[in-house]
């Protein structure tokens, strides 16, 4: 029980940014505790992606290596980690708050029947050491605290785009222990064939990393194709206002505000959006905020990182050329 644990995703070989942030989290909770922090890693032939986080303040990295984890596989993802929670018995796993993320924590949580909180949008400690596990309910309108005062370990999904990447650089040397993950193919009920990368302008709003969202300026629903092929230029998504949600240009479960949905994505692009208090109540927190608009007084601009003056239906269309002739020139290299 000495252990912080954090469960890390890995594509082509690379770390994904959420497990970053968690490897960040870990240790800001492992030093306060005086615990070990160990990042678990599961696939086929990662030998080379935990050798990545030697150096960044993770203690040691279990390897769940086997060519039967090479693709996310949720049963046998549920297999190796639970029997490797049972026989280590760390306090705190945490899990990035991903579709696979949150699929294995719900998975093994009902597995080792111990209790998990989701979707955590910050983590701290309370006097006795407890897990202050914070999350953001009723639309994000509330934010709770929830502590698991008895059942261990303490699991939790972090939300991505929640929480700073510091220097994670250590002198300290990691560990690296490979451990042969017992699977019962047998038992699987599940095969997977392959993956499908969705459109990203299908994603939900809150899902995404980046949001090309549109006001009562956009002007119509015609013009919101504007701002969707700058949000498929960048891998992003489309979201709305109010106005533009009352106006029927765009679905309702498109639309960001007090009563709509709060996101945090790592860039938000506000197009003939003024700026009223119960929009940016929904945005604030986004990581880079960039607003287009006609009128200099509008209030996003004293919210944005960058503003620009001027025709969204010039500006937007010049933005996603621009985006695409990078993006391009990028794949011939």
């Amino acid at each position: 029980m000495d252990q912080i644990w954090v469960v890390l995703e890995h594509e082509e070989g690379e770390l994904d940014d959420v497990s970053w942030e968690i490897v960040a989290q870990g240790r800001e909770v492992a030093d306060k505790l005086n615990q070990r922090l160990c990042a678990v890693l599961m696939g086929s032939n990662i030998a080379a992606v935990g050798e990545c986080l030697n150096h960044s303040g993770v203690d040691e990295a279990y390897l769940l290596d086997a060519p039967d984890l090479g693709t996310y596989s949720p049963e046998l993802y549920t297999q190796a980690l639970s029997k490797l929670i049972q026989e280590r018995g760390p306090q705190t796993v945490l899990f990035g708050a991903t579709p696979n993320g949150s699929d294995l924590a719900s998975r093994v949580a009902a597995k080792l029947r111990i209790g998990l909180v989701s979707d955590c949008v910050a983590l701290d400690l309370d006097e006795e050491g407890l897990l202050l596990q914070n999350k953001h309910t009723h639309k994000g309108k509330v934010c709770s605290t929830i502590i698991s005062p008895q059942a261990r370990p303490q699991l939790a999904t972090v939300r991505p785009d929640t929480i700073e990447v510091k220097d994670l650089h250590s002198a300290k040397e990691m560990k690296v222990t490979k451990i042969p993950p017992q699977l019962d193919i047998s038992k699987c009920s599940i095969k997977v064939t392959g993956s499908i990368r969705i459109d990203p302008v299908a994603l939900p709003v809150e899902e995404a990393d980046v949001i090309v969202a549109g006001g009562r300026g956009v002007g119509s629903g015609e013009n919101f194709q504007l701002l969707e092929d700058a949000a498929r230029a960048f891998g992003g998504t489309v979201a709305a206002t109010r106005i533009a949600i009352d106006n029927r240009w765009v679905p309702r479960e498109r639309q960001v505000g007090q009563s709509g949905t709060t996101v945090m994505p790592k860039l938000y692009i506000a197009c003939g959006i003024s700026g009223a208090s119960h929009h940016v109540m929904g945005m604030k927190d986004s990581g880079f905020i960039v607003a287009i608009n006609t009128d200099h007084d509008a209030p996003i601009f004293k919210l944005a990182d960058v503003g620009i003056v001027g025709d969204l239906l010039h500006v937007v269309p010049a933005i996603t050329n621009e985006v695409g002739q990078r993006r391009e020139a990028r794949e011939k290299k």
